[in-house]
């Protein structure tokens, strides 16, 4: 077989990245080639064939990204992001060594290979013509430790690792966006009226929409919801092979949402209606909502409202601020936002920080502060402002 896009049955589409497949002295072999371009992937195919044909060398560098991404990479979430990461970290390290006239092997990697790295991704934009965050670059050199870390423990290589710790760059605090009641309900109205259900679904559960909605991670499916028990069972990002399992309790509004759903399709609670027959899909017909597809909707209503900074995630922020200000309870956030450590959650802390200086200012007002005018011919008083 040649290279092909692979279409999502649920989703009832077709993915713009190309996949291999093909068979080696009775191996199959079969990825994503990580291209869009059908060019690039059919030489990105011929590369492969060419490297199954040599014996591999899990010590290289190709051949422990190899060994990595069959055992690990490829069962993650997002596994197009990580082979994409991966060829970064491979052509970076693999060009410095060579300038150094060293073999291309997980050895000969250093602190300074890794600083050198940072210092070169740093400079390099993406398609839209943005610069990397310390954030992204931090990502890719963890898995270059996750590479690592695996051939030093699991296949017991001789690899001294390097320093990670010294060349991770300092990551600003993830943003916490409350979206105001008023600027929520005009998102919502210039919303799809099939997508409704799902925005207010994210607002109340606090969930992830990738989490929900069809994307590489799994789907919010009918029998993850129990009716008799009050529970909605989550499958979150996790490094165990499915997910970290979460189970939320069923409020009364969740329920309905869950019920005026539930039994539209087989295979997903929240879907939309087809607006024209193409793509594989049938007008008037109900589909999965994809998380690409809910983003651009959310995103293109944001920017209607004149909110364009906003995004599909800040529903799960909304909902974890709106719960947190209503009950004082953070461990009650940490419950609904499945986090494993309240120092996670800790980041919402400013909700009950502002409600207490709220409060503050509440009580001092009725606390008049004597001037000078009013302390003067009052020898009792000294509370001259100095």
């Amino acid at each position: 077989m040649s290279v092909y896009r692979r279409k999502d049955k649920a989703a009832q589409e077709v993915s713009k990245v190309y996949y291999f497949d093909f068979q080696w002295n009775g191996h199959r072999f079969s990825g994503s080639t990580g291209k869009t371009s059908k060019k690039e992937a059919l030489a990105f195919e011929k590369r492969e064939r060419e490297r199954v044909k040599t014996p591999r060398d899990d010590t290289s560098i190709d051949g422990a990204f190899q060994r990595w991404w069959e055992e690990i990479g490829e069962g993650l979430a997002r596994p197009d992001t990580i082979f994409w990461r991966l060829e970064l970290l491979q052509d970076i390290l693999e060009d410095l060594l060579a300038d150094e006239g060293k073999p291309l092997h997980l050895s000969y990697v250093s602190t300074n290979h890794l600083a050198k790295y940072a210092q070169i991704r740093s400079k390099q934009p993406n398609r839209r013509n943005k610069l990397p965050s310390p954030s992204t670059i931090n990502r890719e050199i963890q898995l270059l430790r996750s590479v690592m870390r695996r051939a030093a423990l699991v296949w017991e290589k001789d690899i001294r690792l390097p320093n990670f710790g010294q060349v991770l760059g300092e990551e600003p605090e993830e943003r916490v966006v409350e979206i105001p009641e008023d600027i929520y309900d005009r998102i919502r109205e210039k919303m799809r009226d099939d997508y409704h259900d799902v925005m207010d679904f994210l607002l109340l559960a606090g969930n992830r929409a990738g989490n929900v909605l069809v994307s590489q991670s799994r789907l919010l499916k009918p029998q993850d919801v129990d009716f008799d028990k009050h529970e909605v069972t989550f499958y979150v990002k996790s490094k165990k092979p499915g997910g970290r399992r979460v189970v939320l309790p069923i409020t009364q509004p969740m329920l309905v949402l869950l019920a005026n759903n539930i039994g539209k399709h087989e295979d997903a609670v929240f879907t939309f209606i087809a607006r024209r027959t193409r793509a594989g899909r049938i007008r008037g017909h109900r589909y999965p909502i994809s998380l690409s597809a809910f983003y651009g909707e959310f995103k293109r209503a944001a920017i209607a409202v004149g909110r364009p900074e906003l995004r599909p995630h800040d529903l799960r922020h909304t909902g974890a601020t709106r719960v947190l200000r209503k009950t004082k309870n953070l461990r009650v956030a940490q419950k609904l936002l499945g986090h494993t450590r309240i120092t996670t959650t800790a980041k919402y802390a400013h909700v009950m920080n502002d409600d207490f200086r709220k409060a503050l200012e509440e009580a001092h007002k009725s606390r008049e502060i004597p001037t000078e005018t009013d302390v003067n011919g009052d020898k009792n008083l000294n509370l001259k402002r100095k």
